[in-house]
């Protein structure tokens, strides 16, 4: 067994203490408004649409577009239509602060390219996560946030899925090209280093092992591997996980779980997988889903882009998004899951 060890940002004990004073009060705060309101205490939120990337399944396009135009995300409008979404952005934040919304997930489009957004946001909210495809620069950021760097698979695969005009192949670091390059560069040279988010479909499970095996390889600041399966429009979408499928990602984790110990997976503790993979637990709609109901899902109009981030035409009875899974072992107050999860909180 090698046991990975994950990165740990270095903070002084009077910033420790600082944070942890801070999440206190914002656990309080969460407490009280779920109480009181009976409402979530979290929301996401699509900072821009605009995208470095264009990655060719993004649920935030239309179907129709190509990789140019998902890159240029609302540029494509006028100079008017462009500065209204920009402004009102920092709007809706402050009316997410103001309601008692306590952490916020900064999505996009590509969030690096908002900074500013990101600056306010880590300024105003105790608990901030950044989703980004990591291939711009990490920005710095105050300490409430943390940096969550979205993965496809092996380098060949993420390169493909990820960049399939070729806008990045010429990057290269160390032993890699491409997208994937640019990614572990960010990240190794970043302040606080970052946590990858994996979201596989089925054909790349059988690559599970191989990916998990570069990314502690390669990030030197690692801070650990969130795990989870794409959600499709239907069950018979190719990207729809079968149960059969699912058992095979809930075994996979467990085996590279044997191998680095469960700390390289903060979010995919055992209970959590059980919520996600187990087919008793299969969310059939979205009234059953802890996300869907206690976390508000928003563009950056401050409107409900559906009954969560992926759009009311997804369907709830082929999602594996770990979220879900992750919110039910808290719920059950699973030791494990709680103590995991506390890392991700101090950014």
């Amino acid at each position: 067994m090698t046991t990975f060890v994950p990165y740990q940002p270095k903070y002084s004990l009077s910033q420790k203490i600082r944070r942890a004073t801070t999440l206190v009060s914002a656990s309080s705060r969460a407490i009280w408004k779920l109480l009181r309101e009976g409402k979530g205490f979290a929301a996401s939120v699509e900072v821009t649409d605009r995208c470095n990337a264009g990655c060719h399944y993004c649920y935030v396009y239309p179907s129709t577009w190509n990789q140019n135009q998902r890159m240029a995300g609302y540029s494509q409008l006028t100079k008017h239509e462009q500065k209204q979404p920009k402004q009102h952005i920092f709007g809706v934040l402050k009316e997410l602060k103001e309601s008692g919304i306590v952490h916020v997930t900064l999505v996009g489009g590509e969030p690096a390219l908002a900074p500013k957004v990101l600056r306010y946001a880590a300024d105003n909210f105790p608990i901030v996560w950044v989703v980004t495809n990591g291939a711009a620069k990490l920005p710095y950021l105050p300490t409430s946030a943390t940096i969550f760097v979205s993965i496809d698979g092996p380098p060949d695969i993420h390169n493909q899925s990820r960049d399939p005009g070729g806008f990045f192949e010429n990057h290269q670091f160390k032993n890699l090209t491409g997208m994937s390059a640019a990614i572990v560069k960010n990240i190794n040279e970043s302040e606080r280093g970052a946590f990858v988010h994996m979201t596989l479909t089925p054909p790349n499970i059988k690559r599970f092992g191989e990916t998990i095996d570069w990314l502690v390889r390669d990030i030197a600041k690692l801070r650990g591997i969130v795990v989870s399966g794409t959600t499709a429009t239907s069950p018979q979408d190719p990207f729809a996980f079968t149960l059969e499928e699912r058992q095979l990602l809930k075994k996979a984790i467990e085996a590279k779980a044997e191998q680095y110990g469960w700390r390289l997976f903060p979010f995919n503790q055992p209970k959590v997988n059980q919520f996600l993979f187990e087919p008793e637990h299969i969310i059939k709609d979205f009234t059953e889903c802890p996300i869907a109901l206690r976390i508000e899902s928003l563009g950056f109009d401050g409107k409900s882009v559906g009954k969560c981030i992926l759009r009311d035409d997804s369907d709830c009875s082929t999602c594996v998004c770990n979220m879900t899974g992750l919110q039910k072992a808290i719920e059950t107050i699973d030791f494990p899951t709680i103590v995991n999860t506390i890392p991700t909180l101090f950014g």
